[in-house]
C-alpha cells in the first residue's frame, strides 16, 4: 500500500518537476534580459528543457511529422508574427530570424562585424575556407572563387566541357532502365565536378574520394566530439585524407609545368590579385574542400527534385520540352547548348526557380552573434546562435499562392519582394557558385527533357527532411530514351 501510495505521489508530481526544470532552463539564459535593455527585449519564445532545449520539438518537426514548417507555424502562433523568436538548439541558446525583413537585416551590412560563422565546425572545412573566414580575408578569397568558377569566360568553358559528360550519364541510365534517381544524380555530380575541379577522370580514384567526401559530410551534423568512434573523428580523417589528395595533386603541378590544366584548381593556383598576391597553399586547398561541398550534394539534390516534379506534372514537362526543342530546331539540329541559348530558356528559367524554391536546398544558415544587436525593439544577446530561416518564406502563402503546388507560371508576375526567395543564401555570403549551379541545371534540363522520358514508380513517395529534404525512396523510376 505505503509503495503505491509513493508511486502516486511522484506520478503526481511530475508535471511540477518538469515545469520547475523547463523554468530553471529559461531563468539560466534569460535572466540578465528579463528587465529591458535600453528599453530593449528578448525575442519571445521558450528555451525549453536543460540541456537539450527545443530540439525534441525540432525533430518532432523534421523527422516524425514530416512537417518541418509546423516548428516555425507553431512559434508565430503562440508569440505571434514577430519575425524573431528565442530558443535553444543543438546546443546553444539561439535567436530565430525567419521573416524576410529580419533575415535581410542579419545579412546586411551588419553582418561583416556582428556575425561570425555558427557552422560547420572549421576543423571540417578548414580555416581558410571561403566558409570561414572573415572581413577582408573573406571578401579576398571571395573574389578569387567567384573569377575561377563564376566568370562569364568560365562559365563559358563548362557549357563545351560539361554537356558530353551529362549526355553519357543520360545514355547509361537509359541503359539501365530503372534507377533511383538520387543515387544516379550523387554519382554523375561528383564525377562531374571533380572533372571541373581537378581535371580527375579515374574510376578508382573518384569512387575512394566519394567515399572520403561521404565520411566528411556525415561530420559536419554531427556534435564536434573528437573521440574515436564518433562520426565526428571520422570525417576530421576523412578531411585530411581528402587534403591530402588535393596537396598531392598540387605539387606535382607545381613540378611539373608541362602538367598544367585547364580547371578550377589551376585558376585558383595562378590567380593573382592587384597587388600580385597569390592564394596561399593551404587557402587554395581548403576552398577546394569547400568547391567539393557546393557542386555536389546540393547540385545533385536539385537534379533529383527536378527530375521528381517534372515527372509528377507532365504539363510543366510538355512546355518545357517543347521550348528547348524550338532552341535545338533554330541551332539547326545542334546538340549542345551555348552560353548565349539560356537568353531564350525563358520558361526553363521558371522551372529551375520553382525546382529550387520547393526543393530548399539551404533550409537555413548558422551564425554566431560577435557582439549584442537591437531589431524592431529585441536585443540578440552577444555569444548567442542565429539561425537565420530561410525555408519558412518559401512556402509561405503571403509570397506565393498555393505555396506547395509545383508552379513555374508564377513566375509570370512580379518577382518576391527581397528576402523572400534566397535559393542560395543571402548576404555577404550568398553562394559564389550560384550562377553556376543554375547553368548546370539549364543544360541538364536541355538534354533530358529532349532526349528522354522517366516515370516515377512511386508518385506518392514522399519526403524526407533530415539533413536535407529529400525524396524519401531516391525518387525511383524508370527512365528511357524517346
Amino acid at each position: 500500500m505505503d509503495t503505491m501510495w509513493t508511486a502516486g505521489l511522484l506520478l503526481g508530481m511530475l508535471p511540477l518537476v518538469l515545469c520547475v526544470l523547463r523554468s530553471l532552463n529559461e531563468w539560466r539564459y534569460c535572466h540578465p534580459y528579463l528587465k529591458s535593455k535600453n528599453g530593449k527585449k528578448l525575442p519571445p519564445g521558450h528555451m525549453g528543457w536543460p540541456v537539450i532545449g527545443e530540439l525534441l520539438d525540432f525533430l518532432r518537426c523534421f523527422k516524425f511529422t514530416s512537417k518541418p514548417d509546423d516548428f516555425i507555424w507553431k512559434r508565430k502562433a503562440k508569440y505571434g508574427d514577430t519575425g524573431v523568436y528565442r530558443t535553444h538548439l543543438f546546443g546553444s541558446p539561439t535567436i530565430i530570424t525567419c521573416s524576410p525583413e529580419a533575415n535581410r537585416f542579419m545579412t546586411g551590412p551588419i553582418e561583416s562585424d556582428s556575425l561570425t560563422t555558427g557552422w560547420p565546425c572549421p576543423q571540417l572545412l578548414g580555416t581558410s575556407s571561403i566558409v570561414m573566414v572573415e572581413g577582408m580575408q573573406h571578401k579576398r578569397i571571395r573574389r578569387y572563387v567567384m573569377e575561377a568558377i563564376g566568370s562569364p569566360e568560365s562559365i563559358r568553358r563548362t557549357f563545351v566541357t560539361l554537356q558530353p559528360s551529362f549526355r553519357e550519364a543520360f545514355k547509361s541510365w537509359a541503359q539501365k532502365g530503372t534507377i533511383t534517381a538520387a543515387d544516379e544524380a550523387d554519382e554523375m555530380t561528383f564525377s562531374i565536378i571533380c572533372a571541373q575541379l581537378f581535371s580527375f577522370h579515374s574510376t578508382p580514384l573518384l569512387k575512394k574520394m566519394q567515399r572520403i567526401y561521404k565520411g566528411l559530410l556525415c561530420g559536419f551534423r554531427a556534435q564536434p566530439i573528437n573521440l574515436p568512434g564518433t562520426a565526428f573523428h571520422y570525417a576530421v580523417k576523412c578531411k585530411k585524407s581528402l587534403s591530402a589528395i588535393i596537396l598531392s595533386e598540387m605539387h606535382d603541378r607545381r613540378m611539373n609545368k608541362g602538367s598544367i590544366k585547364e580547371d578550377f584548381l589551376q585558376n585558383l593556383m595562378d590567380s593573382v590579385d592587384s597587388s600580385g598576391d597569390k592564394l596561399s597553399e593551404e587557402e587554395i586547398l581548403d576552398n577546394m574542400v569547400n568547391l567539393i561541398l557546393a557542386g555536389y550534394a546540393s547540385t545533385a539534390n536539385s537534379i533529383t527534385w527536378a527530375l521528381y516534379y517534372l515527372a509528377k506534372y507532365p504539363t510543366v514537362l510538355q512546355k518545357l520540352r517543347e521550348e528547348n526543342m524550338a532552341i535545338r530546331e533554330n541551332k539547326g539540329g545542334e546538340k549542345l547548348l551555348t552560353y548565349e541559348d539560356v537568353k531564350s530558356m525563358v520558361y526553363t528559367s521558371k522551372v529551375i526557380d520553382e525546382v529550387l524554391r520547393l526543393a530548399n536546398v539551404s533550409s537555413f544558415m548558422f551564425r554566431t552573434l560577435l557582439k549584442d544587436v537591437d531589431f524592431n525593439g529585441f536585443i540578440f544577446p552577444k555569444g548567442w546562435k542565429l539561425l537565420i530561416w530561410l525555408r519558412t518564406n518559401h512556402v509561405d502563402s503571403r509570397y506565393f499562392e498555393n505555396p506547395l503546388e509545383f508552379n513555374p507560371e508564377r513566375w509570370d508576375g512580379p518577382k518576391p519582394k527581397p528576402g523572400v526567395h534566397n535559393v542560395f543564401g543571402c548576404g555577404l555570403r550568398l553562394c559564389p557558385g550560384s550562377n553556376f549551379a543554375r547553368m548546370e541545371l539549364f543544360m541538364l534540363l536541355y538534354h533530358l527533357c529532349i532526349d528522354y522520358k522517366w516515370e516515377l514508380k512511386n508518385v506518392n513517395a514522399g519526403t524526407k527532411y533530415l539533413p536535407h529534404t529529400v525524396v524519401a525512396d531516391g525518387a525511383k523510376m524508370n527512365f528511357t530514351h524517346i
